[in-house]
């Protein structure tokens, strides 16, 4: 089964934070603040938001007043970078990875009757997660409430 995994939830429901707090210029907020607003792990949340970081799709501000904050437009965000910054690039199979790596693959291609399928499948799949941009997935109700009517709910 396809699924995404609980990082990647994490990190597309901490984004989908970040660019509502972005709206309402409430400046950077901390991992604990995201952490205890949506009830995730504070140590696996900061984390992914380090991973986040190095992806470049967040800043990190060191201080008091300091804390984490959006770095790209959410309608420039696709779920295909938020799913390889946190789990890497997606392999629908082990014969997708399109890596020439020895022992990479399952080694059959050229008997497989069903290769290049999987392979076009493959392609649909990052195609489809490269076109779904974040402000896509983040429900209105939540983006145009604001930070404090949203906080006393």
């Amino acid at each position: 089964m396809l699924q995404l995994t609980r990082k990647t939830d994490y990190a597309l429901v901490a984004l989908a934070d970040l660019a509502r707090r972005k709206l309402d210029e409430a400046g950077p907020t901390s991992a604990r603040t995201i952490a205890e607003a949506y009830s995730m792990p504070l140590p696996l949340l900061m984390n992914i938001l380090k991973e986040l970081a190095q992806a470049k799709l967040v800043t990190s501000t060191r201080g008091a007043s300091g804390g984490y904050q959006i770095a790209v437009e959410p309608s420039r965000v696709s779920m295909l970078e938020v799913i390889n910054a946190i789990e890497g690039p997606v392999k629908l199979s082990p014969c997708c990875d399109q890596l020439p790596i020895a022992d990479q693959g399952c080694g059959r291609e050229d008997l497989c009757p069903i290769h290049q399928g999987i392979n076009r499948v493959h392609r649909r799949i990052i195609d489809f997660f490269g076109q779904v941009m974040l402000n896509e997935l983040i429900d209105e109700q939540v983006v145009t409430t604001p930070l404090s009517t949203s906080a006393k709910s």
